[in-house]
């Protein structure tokens, strides 16, 4: 294993090493592509600290977001394909549903 992927994989495991951030993939395994305010309320996290726990999630790759236009504009998040892979290997994707 070289260098990148090792720092990249404890980028992520630093990442996971949180009880809000394991909240926050609990609540997107379950249900995707929620906005922000759905996952403060299904959450509990006051929304500074749901900005930055969601902004380690993303730079560590495991959560996407996405602009949809409804009647406004509304930034949905989601688990990326990396994140799966990654619970599933640690044996979390079964633990947090």
């Amino acid at each position: 294993m070289n260098n990148k992927k090792i720092k990249e994989m404890l980028k992520i495991l630093r990442a996971l090493d949180n009880d809000t951030r394991l909240k926050i993939l609990a609540v997107l395994q379950a249900e995707p592509n929620l906005s922000f305010n759905d996952i403060a309320r299904k959450t509990g996290i006051e929304r500074g600290a749901l900005a930055y726990h969601l902004g380690v999630l993303k730079r560590a790759g495991l959560v996407e977001l996405k602009y949809e236009r409804r009647s406004k504009k509304i930034t949905q998040y989601s688990l990326t394909g990396k994140a799966r892979d990654v619970l599933a290997k640690l044996g979390l994707d079964k633990v947090l549903e």
